[in-house]
């Protein structure tokens, strides 16, 4: 209080107005000398000094369109992974702080290293760009200025469809700048998780969940010496334990068979969700506990029971962990040339034709693809997960 009445008297050293002025002209040096440091860390070879970006992605930056194209327009680093606010853009500034932490920590100094964590870097970049409907694109590659008619037919197709269903720069442009991460690194991590976790849990629960297709048999001893089975429990199949002895465990697989096609049970009536293959010697071991007719289709199905033996191996009690795993193997199978469809946009038996269109564009193996099929059809428009237990 005493200094600011002294301020105020005429024979102050330093008149109020003075304090001010000389207030006002270092906060313009500071805000100027701040926004020159930002603007000095945006530049393309600020971005690339270290060595960890100018051996990975940088190379790859440099073979795409945003370094070098007809139009001489160039997007640096910054165009796309900062935002042009202040506000927004300081916020980005202090979380690129953790990425400096990585590189002081040798986190990703090696190309393998980087590659490991490739994924888990990528997959944050398109969540943020996912979140703020990409306006980072969105800052040169504005709709209403879109000539659709110069576009190629399908891509013009293609880019008025997803404008159309609300879908972000980012749903169909992952890896325009950069190569894309092995996507399958995600989910195949998980399996190895859900296999370590059958391992530990023994089938001890009452219900058990499949993870992958396994062949069952009719007689332990028949199962206990590898003969031939007597079908297939298909992955993503729910069985209900009803005995237990050494390896092996007596299950209960239950479902729907439609009339005259008896060598496969479904999950659900009226829908073509493969839960057990039977063969022909077993038809008649199949127990029948009502019959319905589909007032849709007309035909006629069965529910149906049947009693066999099956290993324990790939069997766990948690449902919400295997479909946690198909839900992460359809987001990175299906999510890098389009838009991820929800399941319950097509209808249970139009995800087997919708999801063979696309099999060509997907690296998965036979087990993996039924089971990504299954996963879609429990949960599509007219299941909506109701036979997916959880």
């Amino acid at each position: 209080m005493k200094i600011w009445q002294l301020l105020r008297t005429k024979t102050a050293i330093f008149p109020i107005s003075l304090l001010l002025l000389v207030t006002f002209a270092t906060g313009i040096v500071f805000w100027g000398g701040f926004n020159t440091a930002m603007d000095y860390t945006n530049t393309l070879d600020f971005c690339v000094s270290c060595h960890e970006m100018r051996s990975t992605v940088y190379e790859e930056y440099k073979k795409s369109p945003h370094f070098s194209n007809a139009s001489g327009v160039q997007a640096v680093c910054s165009d796309c992974h900062v935002p042009k606010e202040t506000i927004p853009k300081i916020i980005r500034k202090v979380k690129a702080a953790k990425e400096v932490y990585s590189k002081l920590t040798g986190k990703i100094d090696t190309k393998k290293k980087f590659e490991a964590h490739r994924l888990t870097m990528a997959k944050s970049v398109w969540a943020e760009m996912e979140a703020n409907d990409s306006k980072q694109c969105r800052n040169c590659h504005k709709q209403a200025s879109m000539d659709f008619k110069k576009q190629h037919p399908k891509a013009s197709k293609t880019m008025q469809q997803g404008f159309k269903d609300g879908q972000t720069c980012i749903s169909c442009h992952k890896g325009i700048a950069h190569k894309l991460p092995d996507m399958s690194q995600g989910f195949k991590t998980m399996f190895d998780d859900l296999k370590a976790l059958s391992a530990r849990e023994g089938a001890k629960a009452d219900r058990l969940y499949a993870i992958t297709s396994k062949p069952y048999f009719m007689e332990l001893k028949t199962a206990e010496k590898g003969g031939k089975n007597s079908g297939r429990l298909m992955g993503g199949t729910d069985v209900t334990v009803l005995e237990r002895d050494g390896n092996f465990v007596k299950v209960r697989m239950a479902g729907w068979q439609q009339d005259k096609v008896d060598r496969i049970i479904y999950a659900l009536r009226g829908q073509r969700i493969f839960s057990v293959t039977v063969s022909k010697k077993i038809i008649d071991k199949i127990e029948r506990l009502k019959t319905e007719v589909d007032p849709d289709t007309e035909l006629t199905w069965h529910q149906v029971q049947l009693d066999a033996w099956v290993s324990k191996e790939n069997l766990v009690s948690d449902p919400n962990q295997l479909w946690a795993y198909t839900k992460e193997m359809y987001s990175s199978s299906c999510s890098t040339c389009h838009g991820l469809r929800d399941p319950e946009h097509f209808l249970a038996n139009q995800w087997i034709g919708s999801l063979k269109a696309m099999k060509r564009f997907i690296s998965l193996d036979k087990e993996q693809y039924r089971l990504l099929q299954k996963y879609l059809q429990l949960n599509a428009k007219d299941t909506g997960g109701k036979a997916s237990h959880g």
